[in-house]
């Protein structure tokens, strides 16, 4: 029994030492072009077009430059970056991903400044889960949501969307096509 702890302890520290070695000393520009690639062609499958300047290295990750995803809706990003949690993604046999952007704007008609912002990222088969997720700019998000993947819209959802004075008016006819509350003087999005 001692022998066969000690054997399983050997190899669990390994693989945490391999896992280590992987993570520190991956060439993430390269990987982030590929995963761009397949992001490209996964929108393309969908009716989506995808645009950006660049891909580079960042430490334990990488960032794209200039974003844009143009379908139903226009989304840009000055850039996004992007840190995959190597060990999380592991254990949950999903993508995980910290994720940090510059300058979002969305377009639904009229342009929405969501500004810099952050979230933790998991990727399953059938659900993009966004948690932590926060924003700073004239349209604020603070909370969570995932998008089905099979259909694109939104799926469990619980976050406050702050919305300047002048966009107020609009909130009514979002309700049309998000899961909007409105509480008092704040907006959720959410979806249970």
């Amino acid at each position: 029994m001692k022998r066969t702890l000690t054997n399983t302890a050997k190899v669990f520290i390994f693989l945490i030492g391999f896992i280590f070695a992987v993570y520190h000393f991956t060439d993430w520009g390269s990987i982030g072009k590929f995963a761009v690639s397949l992001m490209h062609s996964r929108l393309e499958r969908m009716n989506m077009r995808m645009e950006y300047s660049d891909v580079s290295e960042e430490e334990d990750g990488f960032t794209i430059g200039n974003l844009t995803l143009n379908g139903t809706a226009n989304v840009s990003f000055n850039g996004i970056t992007i840190r995959p949690r190597i060990l999380s993604s592991i254990l949950s046999l999903s993508a995980v991903s910290d994720i940090n952007f510059r300058g979002l704007s969305i377009r639904l008609g009229q342009s929405m400044n969501f500004g810099d912002g952050e979230l933790l990222l998991t990727a399953s088969g059938n659900e993009i889960l966004f948690e932590n997720l926060r924003t700073n700019g004239e349209f604020a998000l603070n909370g969570y949501m995932s998008i089905d993947t099979g259909t694109m819209r939104i799926g469990r959802a619980e976050a406050r969307i702050d919305v300047p004075e002048s966009f107020k008016g609009n909130m009514g006819m979002l309700q049309n096509f998000m899961p909007l509350v409105q509480e008092g003087n704040h907006w959720y999005i959410r979806r249970r």
